[in-house]
C-alpha cells in the first residue's frame, strides 16, 4: 500500500469560461496555468473528461468491485451536485471527486463520507490549494506553514473532536460527504451525504436478520479492500473488532496473517487469544513485544499531520507491527480502529430509553434494561436513576472540554465547528443515536486511511456501507443478551471461537506506556517546561510541573494527558523546521 498523495491548484481569478482540470506531471507545475491536478505515481485516478476527476479508490455498492470508469447511468453531464449525489448513493471507497461545473466555470469537491481520504484546503494570493497532506501545500507554495497556537489550544481542549479547523494557520479540512465549491468566498458547502437518511425506522429487522445483513455487507467490503491493498496482516488483539475483520476475510476466502504486539508482562499480553484465533481460522500468527528503545518523546509520531493526533507510544506499536508484517510479506496492516464506535458500544441508559420511547413499557424495554445493567455493571436502581435523568433531559449535552494543564481561563463555550456536523441530525425518537454518532465522531482522529504516511495501516471498519448499515440499527439491538457489540459478535459466530465471542474486555499497553513515561520523565519535564507550548502560553507551567511529579501507577489519566502534551510539543517543533 502506497500513501495516496495529490494536489489540486485552482486559480483565484473569477471564471468567465469553463476550464477543464488538467493534470500536471511534476509537482512544481501545479500552480502554472488553469486548474491543475498532480498525483504521485500509482495513485488511482479516474478521468471523467469535462466533468473532472476522482482521486482514490471507488467501489460499486452493488458489486463491491473497483470502478475504473463510471457506468453509463452516472450523470456526467448533470453538474457537480447531481454527480456527487449519484456517487454517495451508488459508490463507496476512499476518494475525493474534483468536479467541474460547465454552467458556472467553477470547480467543486466532495470527499467520500468515510473520512478515509482526508483533504486539506489552503489559499494563497493566487490559488486555492487542495491537498492530501499539509506538507504538499508548503511544497507547491514555497511558503512555510505556521502553527496556529489558538488552533492548537482549541484542539487540546477537545482532543477527541475533529474540527474543520486544524492546528496550522490557514489550513482547513473539507467535511466528508459535503459538496464544497472551490473559491475564495466559501468554506462551507451542500451536505450531500447525511446520517439522517440512515436512522432507524425505515426497515425493521430482527436481531438474527440484522446480524446476517451485517455479515453480508462486511465480507465483500473488507474483502474488496484486501484485494486492492493486500497482502494483508491484521493487527489482532483477540478482541471483537479485529476478530470481526479476520472472520470477514476468512469467510470471503481472502488470504491474511495475524500480527499482535504485547507488553513483556501479563497485563498487556494477548498472545494466547490471538494464537487461539489464528489456529481456529487456520492462519499464521506473528507476535512481537513493545520495545522501549523505540519511544522518544522528543521525536513525536505526528510530524507532517495537520494536528498532533497520534500518541507517543505509537512509535513502539508501529515498529513492532511493521516488523511483524514485513516478516510475513504483508504490504498493509488492517486494524480494528473505530470498531467500538461503529458497533455502538454505549455505556449508558440510552438503549433502554430509546426502546421505551419507541415501543413503550413492555417486555422489550425490561429486557434491554437488564441487558444494559449487565453491560455497564451497574445495579438496577442506578440504571433506573440514569433513565430518569435521560428522560428529563431537554437537549443533547455539549461536547465536553478538557481544561487540565492548559493555561488561562479557557473559553469552554467557544464556538466549535465539527468536521462532521452531526449534532443537528434528526434522530426522531432514537435519542441514543446522537450518542452513537458522537462515538463515530470520536473515532475520526484515530482512523488510518489511504493518505496515511509511514507505516501502511488501514481501518476498513469505517467504510461507508458499514457506517450506513450500523447507523440504521436501533441502539437496543447492539447489547442484546447483555453483552456489548452483540450484533457484531453474532455476525461471525460461525467463524470465531467461543472464547473470543464471549470476551467483554481485554488488556492493553497501559503498563508499557506508564513505564515509558517514568523512564522519560526528566526529558518530558525539560521538553514541556522550556518548550513552545509554554512560551505561547498554551499550557499552565505550574500545573504541568505538579503533574510531572505524580505517581505513575496511581496518577490516573494525567500520565496520558502529559504524553499528549509532549506529542503536541514535538509536533509544533516539527513545523518550525
Amino acid at each position: 500500500m502506497k500513501a495516496l498523495r495529490f494536489v489540486l491548484a485552482v486559480p483565484l481569478q473569477k471564471p468567465q469560461l469553463f476550464q477543464k482540470i488538467e493534470t500536471a506531471v511534476e509537482l512544481d507545475q501545479v500552480c502554472a496555468g488553469g486548474p491543475r491536478l498532480w498525483t504521485n505515481d500509482g495513485v488511482p485516478i479516474m478521468d471523467l473528461g469535462d466533468a473532472g476527476h476522482i482521486v482514490g479508490l471507488v467501489f460499486s455498492k452493488t458489486s463491491a468491485t473497483p470502478l475504473l470508469c463510471l457506468p453509463p447511468d452516472a450523470p456526467l453531464k448533470g453538474g457537480p451536485a447531481a454527480l456527487a449525489a449519484w456517487l454517495m448513493r451508488a459508490c463507496w471507497g476512499g476518494y475525493v471527486a474534483l468536479l467541474s461545473d460547465r454552467a458556472t466555470g467553477r470547480i467543486a469537491a466532495i470527499v467520500d463520507p468515510s473520512g478515509l481520504c482526508p483533504v486539506y484546503r489552503s489559499k494563497t494570493l493566487t490559488h486555492i490549494i487542495l491537498a492530501s497532506h499539509p506538507g504538499l501545500v508548503r511544497t507547491v507554495t514555497s511558503a512555510p506553514l505556521v502553527v496556529s497556537w489558538q488552533g492548537l489550544r482549541s484542539y487540546l481542549l477537545r482532543p477527541e473532536l475533529r474540527q474543520i479547523s486544524t492546528c496550522l494557520v490557514g489550513i482547513t479540512e473539507l467535511p466528508p460527504g459535503e459538496l464544497v465549491r472551490i473559491d475564495e468566498r466559501s468554506l462551507g458547502g451542500e451536505r450531500i451525504w447525511r446520517p439522517d437518511d440512515f436512522m432507524p425506522g425505515r426497515i425493521t429487522m430482527s436481531f438474527d436478520e440484522a446480524a446476517e445483513e451485517l455479515r453480508n455487507i462486511a465480507i465483500p467490503v473488507i474483502g474488496a479492500w484486501a484485494k486492492m491493498l493486500g497482502p494483508v496482516a491484521v493487527a489482532a488483539s483477540g478482541g471483537v473488532d479485529s476478530s470481526f475483520i479476520c472472520a470477514a476475510l476468512k469467510a470471503g476466502d481472502e488470504s491474511f496473517t495475524c500480527a499482535t504486539v504485547s507488553t513483556d508482562d501479563a497485563s498487556g499480553d494477548e498472545r494466547a487469544f490471538v494464537n487461539m484465533l489464528g489456529k481456529h481460522l487456520g492462519v499464521q500468527t506473528k507476535s512481537a513485544i513493545y520495545d522501549p528503545a523505540t519511544v522518544d518523546p522528543q521525536r513525536g509520531v505526528s510530524a507532517g499531520l495537520a494536528r498532533p493526533t497520534r500518541k507517543a507510544f505509537m512509535a513502539a506499536l508501529d515498529t513492532a507491527l511493521f516488523e511483524a508484517g514485513r516478516s510475513v510479506g504483508a504490504s498493509v496492516i488492517f486494524d480494528g480502529n473505530g470498531g467500538d464506535n461503529l458497533f455502538c458500544f454505549l455505556h449508558s441508559s440510552a438503549p433502554v430509553v430509546d426502546r421505551l420511547r419507541c415501543e413503550g413499557l413492555g417486555r422489550g424495554s425490561f429486557s434491554t434494561f437488564f441487558d444494559m445493567c449487565r453491560v455497564t455493571g451497574c445495579d438496577m436502581p442506578t440504571m433506573a436513576r440514569a433513565m430518569m435523568r435521560r428522560l428529563s433531559r431537554r437537549e443533547f449535552p455539549k461536547w465536553p472540554a478538557d481544561i487540565s494543564l492548559l493555561a488561562g481561563v479557557p473559553e469552554v463555550h467557544e464556538e466549535i465547528e465539527p468536521l462532521t456536523p452531526w449534532f443537528q441530525t434528526d434522530v426522531g425518537r432514537h435519542g441514543g443515536k446522537r450518542d452513537h454518532l458522537a462515538l463515530i465522531m470520536r473515532a475520526q482522529h484515530h482512523v488510518h486511511g489511504l493518505t496515511t504516511c509511514g507505516l501502511p495501516r488501514f481501518s476498513p471498519l469505517m467504510s461507508q456501507p458499514l457506517i450506513e448499515f450500523c447507523l440504521g440499527i436501533p441502539t437496543w439491538i447492539w447489547p442484546e443478551g447483555g453483552i456489548n457489540r452483540a450484533l457484531a459478535r453474532s455476525a461471525f459466530a460461525a467463524e470465531l471461537p467461543r472464547e473470543i465471542l464471549t470476551r467483554t474486555s481485554k488488556s492493553g499497553p497501559d503498563s508499557f506506556i506508564r513505564r515509558s513515561f517514568d523512564q522519560h520523565r526528566l526529558t518530558i519535564r525539560n521538553f514541556l517546561m522550556d518548550g513552545l507550548l509554554a512560551q505561547h502560553e498554551v499550557i499552565d507551567r505550574s500545573a504541568v510541573h505538579d503533574a510531572l511529579n505524580s505517581d505513575v501507577i496511581s496518577g490516573g489519566d494525567i500520565v496520558y494527558r502529559l504524553l499528549d502534551l509532549a506529542e503536541a510539543e514535538s509536533w509544533a517543533r516539527s513545523w518550525q523546521n
